[in-house]
Formats: C-alpha cells, structure tokens, sequence
C-alpha cells in the first residue's frame, strides 16, 4: 500500500473512530438524544458501534511492520503469581452475584437435573434432545451439580465460576505458549475473564453449557501444545478426546480445529498443532454425522416460522452482518444498553474506546507484532461463531451473548498480541482497558442482581396465593436480562415446595 495513502486512510480512519466515541459516550451518559434539531436521532448505538469497530480494525490492518517482537521471558514462579492475582480479580468481580437467585430456564434445568434417573441419563447420549440439542455430558454435568448443590443457586453460581476461572487460566496458558510474554498473558485472561458479556454464562446457570464445551476445547489446544514429549501420538489422542467431550457438551466446540487453524499462524506452535487439526476435523465430522443421524438433519433450534431448524433457514445478509459486524462490537462494546445507564458507565466506555484508540494508533511507531498472526485470529473469532451463526445477531442488550464465550477466547488473544511489550505506556494503557471492562461488566451485573431479586420476589408471591388463581403474566426480559421467557410454572412450584417443607416443620 503507497505510504501517502496509508497515511490518509488512517487520519480518516482516526477521526470516524473519535467521532463514534464521542456519540456512543453521550449516549451511554444522558440516553437518546438529537443532533441538528430533529433530522438526526441517535436511539440506537448499532451504527455507531459498527464505525467504531471498522475504525480500529482498518488501524490495525494498516500498520507498518517495523521489528520483530519483544518477548518478554519470566520465571515460572512470577508466571504463577501473575495468574493467581488475575483469577482473584476475577473472582472478586463476579463475587457480588454469587447469591443471586435463579432466572428463567434455570429453574427447568435445576429441577430435571434433580429427577434425572440414571437410565434417563444414559439414554442423552443415544437419543436426541427434544430441544434439538446432543449434549449427554452437559446433562451429565448438571446432575452432578444438582446431587450435591440441589436448588441453592449459591452452589451452583459456584461451579460456573469455578469454570469460568478455570477456562481463564488455560486463556493465560495459551498466551503464554504462544508468545512467553507476561503482559500479554494476562491481559488476555483478564480481557477474556472481564468481559462484560460472561454474565450470562456465570450468572446464568442455563449458560453453563458453553463453559464446559469451552472448558474442553482449551483443555485440548493446551494439551496440543505441550513441548518436548518425546512420543506426540499419546498426547494427541488425549487431546482429541477432550474435543469430543466438548462436542458433547455443546455444539460449539465443533470449532476447536478453525480455533488451531488460527493459531498455526504463530511460528511457535504451526508444528505442534498439526496433527492435532487433522485429527480434530475427523473427531468433529464423527460426531456431527451421528448427531445428523439421530436428529435425521442438523438439529437445533426450530424456526416457528417454518418448522425446520433455525439454520437451515438462514438468511445471508443477516449473518454476514452477525458475524463481521455485530458480534465484534458486542465482544468490543460489551454495554446492556437497555438497562439504565449512567455517567459512570460513560466513564468506563470511553476508557475502553480510549484504549483501542490508542492502541490501534500508536503501535506502527513500536515493535510490531506479525500481521498475520492478528488475522488468524480474526479469522478464529468469526469461525468460532460459526455453530451459532444464525444467533449472532444479538440486541442492543447483549442478549443470548452466551454464544460469544468461546469466541471471546480468539477475542482475548487478538487484544493481547496488541500488549506483546513492556513498556511503561502500554501497561498504562492495558491498565485503562481493564478499568473500562470492569465498570461495564459491574454495570451488567448489577443489572442481572436486580432481576433476579425481583424474580425471586415475584414467583414468592405467587407462591403464597392458592394454587387455584391463575398466574399473571409475566416478562420475558427485564432490562435486557433474561427474566421469565420460560420456567416461571417451575419457579412458583419450587417456592410452594419451600414454603410447604417450611410449614411442616413448625
């Protein structure tokens, strides 16, 4: 590319990014507003989101290749320390929802998990679900959970964060494969562990699912990577059955080998992962030809409009914008833009904005990371989404961003390979970036604390009316959380179970 026009794509590239962050900072600030009288109303942040990710990818892009990489080397002592104190920061930041009562569909999975009989939990890995899901380990997961948590959601909150840190820790692990830089380690666990979109994998207990798939997946790329094993074909093995039982946990672990695929691009593990990406893609074609014959399709969820699974009806435009626009600005942007915003929430955008601003714009005078490892994992974020593509095309409340765990993983890595030096202006910068992350992510939580409180204040009150009343109707959303699109039968049963057992024993 001709030096003088770089230079002017990316001035005007700047200055749509400045103008994006200046929009979506007033809106998050003071709400809908109007500019030029009546002509311009900005409701929705869609557009404004979308310049801002197209601004700082075509940064990114256009930058000048200058050095090689700065590696940073640090004792395996120093890389422990480091983990802990980012699985702790983690940890503190979901604390506060630990307690929060279940919501929606939870209470349908909690209470199946309670009656599953181990005959019915034999027959998930032969029969398929009526929900159009195969996920034999997943019920396997949650009847486990349920032996000993039963329906205190304390417990349950617990083992999903228990996950949620560990598929963290195997983030860090990753990272740290990849480049044995420390900085760069552990910003992508904390960019991964602090986005603002977990809530509805950790809070929510029916998002479980994709921790585990999650789970596996990394467990196996970690297992794939492992050096200096003198016979390769055991360590290989061991890491296909890990994909396998990702798969069957969830459908989106059908991505594990488009998620090596991206990592071959870094010079370190292209030899390491190669038997493993064969290897994988027949794991995954097995699998998804027994899935296929039990469902005699692909499965799924069904369209209610024409009764077939929902991605055979897909639209082409719909998911092109899903996955080229929309899932990165929810993975960028990660605000619930329908629950009532606040200055603060405008302090803590514009600090995420400020980063990628600066960061997109100042690295062509640093050390420059290889372009091509940053448009492998591009390539493996959107490939990740591929299971859901026909549900990539989330709401202004982040809602169902459930499906953007595992490729928040390729997400992380790509933020971090921005970190790959240890100069005092970038860990001021990494510093910023995290501040951001951590206000949305407060914000969003707060948000899910406050629905589930209120659910739990509505199915008791239901609960203590007679049986014989009819129950009202109720939301399916509340703020852009989910609160009663189903299990709300299944909540007023739990509650009058309590109250009953309760009564008994005065």
């Amino acid at each position: 590319m001709d030096l003088r026009f770089r230079t002017s794509l990316r001035v005007v590239l700047r200055i749509l990014a400045i103008a994006a962050m200046v929009v979506l900072v007033l809106r998050a600030g003071i709400g809908p507003f109007q500019v030029w009288g009546n002509r311009l109303p900005i409701h929705s942040p869609f557009s404004m989101e979308s310049a801002f990710w197209i601004a700082i990818c075509g940064l990114l892009l256009t930058q000048r290749e200058r050095n090689a990489i700065s590696r940073t080397n640090a004792s395996a002592r120093f890389r422990r320390i480091a983990l802990a104190i980012c699985l702790c920061l983690i940890a503190l930041a979901f604390a506060g929802n630990l307690s929060d009562p279940f919501l929606s569909d939870d209470y349908i999975l909690v209470s199946r998990a309670q009656s599953i009989g181990r005959a019915a939990l034999l027959a998930t890995f032969c029969a398929p679900g009526g929900d159009g899901a195969f996920r034999p380990l997943g019920a396997l997961y949650y009847h486990l959970v349920a032996m000993w948590a039963g329906f205190n959601p304390l417990k349950w909150h617990l083992c999903a964060l228990a996950l949620h840190l560990l598929n963290s820790a195997l983030v860090f692990s990753v990272a740290t494969r990849l480049w044995r830089d420390i900085t760069a380690s552990a910003s992508a666990a904390l960019i991964f562990g602090l986005n603002a979109t977990r809530p509805e994998v950790v809070i929510w207990t029916a998002g479980n699912f994709d921790l585990l798939a999650c789970f596996f997946v990394l467990a196996a790329i970690n297992v794939a990577l492992i050096e200096r094993i003198p016979r390769r074909t055991p360590v290989v093995a061991c890491a296909l059955l890990l994909v396998a039982a990702g798969v069957l946990c969830k459908e989106s672990a059908y991505v594990a080998p488009v998620f090596a695929l991206g990592l071959l691009l870094s010079n370190r593990c292209r030899r390491d992962l190669r038997p493993f990406v064969t290897g994988s893609v027949g794991v995954c074609v097995a699998l998804f030809a027994y899935r296929w014959w039990l469902f005699h399709g692909p499965g799924g969820y069904l369209d209610s409009r024409t009764g077939r699974p929902a991605i055979l009806s897909l639209a082409v435009l719909p998911a092109l914008k899903g996955v080229l626009l929309r899932m990165w600005t929810v993975l960028l942007l990660p605000l619930n833009w329908d629950a009532p915003t606040s200055p603060f929430v405008a302090l803590a955008l514009l600090a995420i904005m400020t980063s990628f601003l600066l960061l997109s714009a100042t690295m062509a005078t640093g050390i420059q990371h290889e372009k091509r490892v940053r448009i492998g994992l591009i390539v493996a974020t959107i490939c990740a989404a591929l299971p859901a593509i026909h549900l990539v095309l989330i709401g202004q409340s982040g809602l169902g961003s459930r499906v953007l765990y595992l490729p928040g993983v390729p997400f992380a890595l790509l933020v971090a390979s921005l970190f790959l030096f240890s100069s005092r202006h970038r860990l001021a910068v990494l510093f910023l970036l995290l501040l951001g992350y951590l206000g949305i992510l407060e914000h969003n939580l707060g948000t899910w604390r406050r629905a589930a409180a209120r659910a739990q204040q509505l199915c008791s009150a239901v609960a203590m009316q007679p049986a014989a009343i009819l129950e009202p109707e109720v939301p399916a959303t509340l703020d852009g959380v989910w609160f009663f699109a189903n299990g709300f039968p299944e909540c007023v049963a739990v509650h009058r179970s309590v109250a009953a057992a309760q009564e008994r024993v005065r």
